[in-house]
């Protein structure tokens, strides 16, 4: 999530800064984001960071969502098709076995048999994130964080967004986040579209209007005295 950019310069350091300057609940009046994100992960694999997120007993999970997490989810268990990866978790364990897509099969074939199942899979990976938290007694919220650059990623987010709703999230849309503002002011480069220091302060301060609107959604407290 902070590719390109320094440590300090990262939304969620950013966001992180200004919750413990400025807390908006009363009962967490220090805040400490840390950072489980791998580059290239794609949602099945958020079960794996999920799990060693859950080694520090945290008080919530921020799932923060990009463009296409339904062909995403879908692509990652055709690669793990072919690649004979071990599917640990046995709900996409069950969708692989009902697709029809079997251990070592061409990425492309397997591909075929599971794009139909690309929506049973993300509320699967989704489900078992807020069910789990919810056993747990932690706060599951989901963030959308949009590219820079519009584009035919945009058409899936309308299903994304219903269901981490559906699956229990507490959701932050975050769509418009960079609307108003040239592609040039906010990618790293002409050949890069990860978002530079103004686009990450941009999301720092959406993230925080949210919050300060509705503290429960991460701290489940009353605002904080103003």
């Amino acid at each position: 999530m902070g590719w390109g950019v320094g440590d300090g310069e990262t939304f969620e350091a950013l966001l992180e800064d200004r919750l413990t300057r400025a807390p908006v609940s009363k009962a967490f009046r220090q805040v400490e984001l840390l950072n489980y994100g791998v580059p290239g992960y794609q949602p099945p694999q958020q079960l794996v960071a999920f799990d060693k997120a859950l080694e520090l007993h945290p008080n919530a999970i921020v799932y923060v969502a990009a463009g296409r997490e339904i062909s995403r989810a879908a692509d990652y268990m055709a690669e793990a098709v072919e690649k004979r990866l071990p599917i640990p978790y046995p709900a996409l364990a069950k969708i692989v076995a009902q697709s029809g897509a079997t251990q070592g099969m061409d990425q492309t074939e397997a591909l075929k048999l599971l794009k139909p199942h690309g929506v049973a899979i993300l509320q699967t990976v989704y489900g078992e994130i807020a069910r789990r938290c919810a056993e747990l007694g932690i706060r599951p919220v989901w963030v959308f964080l949009p590219q820079v650059r519009a584009g035919s990623w945009q058409e899936e987010t309308p299903e994304t967004v219903r269901i981490a709703t559906a699956a229990g999230f507490a959701v932050i849309n975050l769509a418009d986040v960079y609307q108003g503002h040239d592609i040039d002011t906010l990618r790293l480069a002409e050949w890069d579209d990860h978002p530079n220091q103004l686009g990450h302060q941009l999301v720092a301060d959406a993230l925080y209007r949210a919050l300060k609107e509705n503290p429960a959604t991460l701290f489940g407290s009353e605002p904080a005295a103003r």
